[in-house]
């Protein structure tokens, strides 16, 4: 037994099945307060992880999925009963997973299940698929400035002289440089309005990690082919739902944001942009031990000055100057993104904060979905502990066990000799001579090789194989391993392919482990199965303690769609099978 296959369970077998039938409500185990019903059992099979899935299939498997929820539930128990529910680990766990989770269910809550896609906007989506357009962009660092170029585009400017006069980037002083922008490679806030223009058009604002833009099409190139509609339009609705679920998303942290008073001073994010150092390539982030910090110089006379303020509190220069030598390389602040990219960096802060404030007064801890999902990862962590002390730690693996393990098992440690080939396969008998000649001369295997192969494969791969140990390929062993010395050439042969000559390219010796070497391995191996018995030994005796009842006929009243390990979790929902 492992201990995974219970773990892989902890966020599964204890979610209850809401509006249950009378079917589903019947029991199947019992033991102290806690039971587990024909609806559970399926709801668990359905889910889990398949290789969590029985190894035995009809009711018999079912016998061993129901002993595997079992076990979990009894080591849930018997923790619960130990206190470990007050254990320093758990609590730590605990805090972690709330962290993620309730934000989670949270924004599902008041985001995700209000997403609808309708037919128009799928369609309209696959319509754009494959297209590309050519634009120009104007990139502003604040919403005042973008707001004014669009203003003077409005008023009859043009877009270059537009460009020229409030742009940002750098090329402003060309007009704009003409870039390519590709469906599905931008956020949808751009996308959706952009890809609706028409040739000429330019879209009003909008925000981006490197500030606000104001996008014009200059010319617009559909792909010459793509699939039909229908065979993808089910892929194609669960995507968008998955973009419109990000703007949506989008959008309720920014009303969050003005809900909770953010303020941003752009003035004060100028001083901050200016000291940052030039961009440096990814593929030469400094080391830590060569930076002197602080990395950014202020005058000392702006420290206090406010770059964002919201709730009361205050992010100041000297803030952001602590924060940016804290954060690695790689998840600084840039100049290439410009004030945008001051706001991202900050704007996860606030929003850690703003989430968690937001999440408590909501108390979606106890909305009672929200719950089961807490109850099962704290019965989840709660085992792990559970099995760590009572189980791992008290198993012990002695140096004599190890020994006789390696003498018993000696044949596991060795491996067999390889050997590398280079193989020209040729129709002919007369074909793989003139081939054999010309390596036996010395020109260079490969050349031959690609001048007399006929096999696709083997050319490609330049007429060589990887490390092959006998029975690899069987054609080949009775020559290729008679070879004596690297650089020995065999005489054509015929094979069930074709006419073949052998060079051997390297030889690897067979070898036996050392002891020294598979220790580890070994003394992993002893403890799994001393740690699996000891395992079988407690649950034996802790259902025995419980009085654990299994109905084998509401067992049998299940019904689930048998999977295997390769199939994914609810891969046939909807599917009833006895």
């Amino acid at each position: 037994m492992r201990v995974a296959s219970l773990l892989g369970l902890g966020l599964i077998a204890s979610i209850a099945v809401t509006g249950c039938s009378k079917r589903e409500d019947l029991k199947i185990a019992e033991f102290k307060d806690r039971s587990i019903t024909v609806g559970e059992f399926e709801t668990a099979y359905a889910a889990v992880d398949p290789q969590y899935l029985p190894t035995a299939t009809g009711f018999e498997g079912k016998k061993e999925f129901l002993q595997t929820m079992l076990n979990k539930e009894i080591m849930a128990a018997k923790a619960d009963e130990l206190g470990y529910d007050k254990d320093p680990n758990v609590a730590m766990g605990m805090e972690q997973f709330k962290r993620v989770t309730l934000n989670i269910a949270y924004l599902k809550k008041m985001v995700a299940d209000d997403v609808k896609v309708t037919d128009a906007e799928v369609k309209e989506y696959y319509d754009n698929m494959g297209v590309s357009l050519s634009v120009k962009q104007i990139l502003a660092d604040t919403e005042q400035q973008a707001e004014e170029a669009y203003a003077a585009l409005q008023d009859g400017m043009d877009f270059e002289t537009a460009c020229r006069t409030y742009s940002k980037s750098d090329d402003a002083p060309d007009g704009g440089k003409v870039v390519t922008a590709t469906f599905g490679g931008l956020i949808p806030e751009l996308q959706t309005p952009l890809f609706r223009l028409p040739v000429g058009g330019y879209t009003e604002p909008v925000y981006t990690t490197h500030g606000w833009v104001i996008v014009k099409v200059l010319k617009r190139s559909d792909p010459a082919r793509k699939e039909p509609y229908e065979d993808i339009k089910e892929d194609l609705t669960k995507r968008l739902r998955s973009i419109m679920e990000a703007v949506a998303l989008n959008e309720f942290t920014e009303k969050l944001r003005d809900d909770y008073g953010v303020q941003w001073n752009y003035d004060n994010i100028a001083i901050v942009f200016n000291a940052l150092p030039p961009d440096r390539s990814f593929d030469d982030a400094p080391a830590r031990s060569a930076e002197i910090y602080p990395l950014l110089m202020f005058d000392p006379a702006d420290y206090d000055k406010p770059i964002v303020a919201y709730q009361g509190k205050t992010i100041t220069i000297k803030d952001f100057s602590d924060f940016y030598d804290q954060s690695s390389f790689f998840a600084r602040p840039r100049r290439a993104y410009r004030y945008g990219g001051i706001r991202s960096f900050l704007t996860e802060r606030i929003m850690n904060e703003i989430s968690a404030d937001v999440v408590r007064k909501s108390k979606i801890e106890e909305d009672p979905e929200v719950a089961l999902v807490l109850q099962g990862k704290k019965e989840q962590l709660m085992v792990g502990v559970l099995y760590e002390d009572m189980i791992n730690k008290q198993v012990v693996v002695t140096a004599a066990e190890v020994q006789t393990y390696y003498d018993d098992n000696s044949e596991r440690f060795r491996t067999p000799e390889k050997r590398k080939f280079g193989v020209v396969l040729t129709g002919d008998i007369e074909t793989a001579l003139q081939a054999y000649k010309e390596i036996k001369s010395g020109k260079p295997f490969r050349t031959v090789a690609l001048a007399y192969s006929v096999d696709e494969d083997t050319r490609e791969s330049m007429g060589e194989t990887k490390e092959l140990s006998q029975g690899e390929q069987p054609e080949i062993d009775a020559v290729g391993f008679s070879l004596q010395k690297v650089g020995d050439v065999s005489e054509p042969f015929q094979t069930a392919r074709g006419w073949m000559v052998l060079k051997l390219l390297e030889r690897t010796e067979a070898r036996t482990f050392t002891l020294q070497e598979v220790r580890p391995r070994i003394e992993a191996a002893l403890r799994e199965i001393k740690n699996d018995e000891r395992l079988e030994e407690l649950l034996a005796k802790w259902k025995e303690e419980y009085g654990v009842v299994i109905n084998e006929k509401n067992l049998e009243k299940t019904q689930i769609t048998e999977r295997s390990a390769a199939e994914p979790a609810d891969a046939h929902a909807g599917h009833d099978h006895g």
